[in-house]
């Protein structure tokens, strides 16, 4: 009788740790967790280009790029319309802000607006035009202008544009030569031919 007593004792013993098992450590209880740690997530994605301040950018799951451009603020001379503001972000994505590129057309369209926008569509335009020296501003000018310089073929044009849309304006002639494609001998075909700013 006290063994059956006893035997009795163990089976409702290991029911009860199983149970306790069960109420804690099985998918019942960690979905709840781990639904409300996927819900606490937040993606990061990279912005830079024409940005005030380019950089890490902490944002919701569910996040649009409108979200990104508002907390980088993009500068004045952003191409925002080739940008689709609806786009949905993934966590670890880069993001480019174009800058808009001044062909010549519009360097006439634009005199008597922004004091800044003036003398830069005059440079961007200089090889067709009597302007500052004659230089083309590698800051402003189009892929048709950059074309025109030494050593510059359409293919090594875009290189530069793509370059200035992702690391921003050059702040001097030779940084030409971090673009691929661009060395010492082929900077110095166009050194003459250059200009950052007036």
């Amino acid at each position: 009788m006290e063994s059956k007593l006893r035997y009795a004792w163990w089976v409702v013993l290991f029911g009860l740790v199983i149970l306790a098992i069960w109420k804690f450590f099985l998918p019942n209880n960690s979905s709840a967790v781990l639904q409300k740690s996927v819900s606490n997530r937040e993606i990061v994605v990279y912005v830079a280009g024409a940005v005030e301040k380019p950089g890490l950018v902490h944002l919701a799951p569910d996040a649009r790029l409108d979200d990104a451009l508002k907390q980088v603020r993009p500068l004045s001379e952003a191409n925002l319309e080739s940008m689709n503001p609806a786009e949905k972000l993934k966590d670890g994505q880069k993001v480019s802000v174009p800058y808009k590129s001044l062909p010549a057309s519009q360097g006439s369209a634009v005199s008597g607006n922004a004091t800044n926008t003036i003398p830069v569509a005059n440079q961007a335009t200089a090889a067709s035009s009597a302007s500052t020296n004659g230089k083309i501003n590698i800051n402003t000018a189009g892929a048709t202008e950059l074309d025109k310089l030494a050593g510059v073929g359409p293919a090594l044009a875009e290189r530069i544009i793509q370059y200035r849309t992702e690391h921003g304006p050059f702040a001097r002639a030779e940084d030409l030569e971090n673009v691929s494609g661009i060395g010492v001998k082929t900077y110095e075909k166009m050194a003459s031919q250059v200009t950052v700013g007036p």
